[in-house]
């Protein structure tokens, strides 16, 4: 839904976003070995896709050239997360965003997968390495295609961090009373600043009788002389 208050993306995860990771953690095929940051992805989309929040109103699309580096070039539009209004609406926000403060709040981990022996069962050794909770060992039927990979899971005792997450920062993300017409101001008045002239180059100036074209051996005359001799101050001299 848009909500013409805010003045950019929601950068923070939110109750909603976060009550999605854990839902699908919980009910992963093996919970001990999580699932991939495109999986919670998908998962969430297919599962709750009716979960929305609030985006900001759209900018509109620039047009003509921008100056980069002296050089016109075309101006871009600033390309849209794939799901606009979904709780989580992009892999980078999930990824950077929404499990990098769920792991903050130790909530969930990120895990080191190593596949070992396979059995004539059809089963597996795997190591899973754990940053808080060392290495374990299982034996699991899970296809692993890869020989080791990284997978986010819940804690053991991730219900008691449910509520371990400081105060959004709503007020950063929201326009203050006037701050929008004054940026517009701002814009209009660099627009109608003229531009910069070009500065002229350097150029060191002429020292010396032979900067004169003045061959070896032959005085330049009196006028040249004075030109090239540094003049002598009445009121330094003594």
């Amino acid at each position: 839904m848009i909500n013409h208050q805010l003045k950019t993306w929601v950068n923070f995860s939110t109750p909603e976003a976060r009550s999605i990771v854990r839902k699908i953690l919980a009910s992963a095929p093996h919970r001990e070995l999580g699932l991939r940051t495109h999986e919670i992805y998908e998962r969430a989309h297919e599962e709750f896709p009716d979960v929305t929040t609030d985006i900001p109103p759209g900018k509109p699309v620039p047009t003509g050239n921008r100056h980069h580096g002296g050089r016109p070039k075309p101006a871009q539009a600033i390309p849209l997360p794939p799901k606009l209004d979904h709780a989580i609406r992009s892999v980078k926000y999930l990824k950077k965003t929404i499990l990098e403060e769920m792991a903050m709040a130790q909530e969930v981990e990120k895990v080191h997968i190593k596949r070992g022996k396979l059995h004539e069962d059809g089963t597996r050794d795997i190591s899973i390495v754990s940053k808080a909770y060392g290495k374990t060992e299982i034996t699991s039927d899970l296809n692993m295609p890869m020989s080791s990979f990284w997978h986010w899971r819940l804690t053991p005792d991730h219900k008691t961090k449910i509520n371990n997450y400081p105060k959004p920062p709503i007020e950063k993300i929201l326009w203050k009373p006037g701050e929008k017409e004054a940026r517009k101001r701002a814009r209009e008045t660099v627009g109608s600043v003229a531009p910069r002239q070009r500065t002229e180059r350097y150029e060191k100036p002429i020292e010396g009788t032979e900067k004169l074209n003045v061959r070896e051996g032959i005085k330049a005359d009196d006028d040249v002389a004075k030109r090239t001799k540094t003049p002598e101050f009445p009121a330094f001299s003594r």
